[in-house]
């Protein structure tokens, strides 16, 4: 079960939400590149799932699509 809801935004809050969301997702990114060069990859399956989770959040706040891959 997904609960959808919808909160108008301005431009400006959509850019700084933006921009914390690729922040988190570039940290993401490098760990997850950090754990696979180190050889773990069920830490770094969770990352990706994480990082995943937080791009198709910056679609949902109407960031340009996104691809990990």
């Amino acid at each position: 079960m997904t609960d959808t809801f919808s909160v108008p935004l301005t431009r400006n809050e959509i850019a700084v939400i933006h921009k914390a969301l690729g922040d988190h997702l570039s940290f993401l990114l490098k760990e997850w590149e950090h754990q696979e060069s180190a050889g773990a990859p069920d830490a770094a399956a969770s990352l990706f799932e994480k990082a995943d989770e937080v791009r198709t959040l910056m679609n949902k706040v109407g960031a340009a699509p996104l691809n990990l891959r």
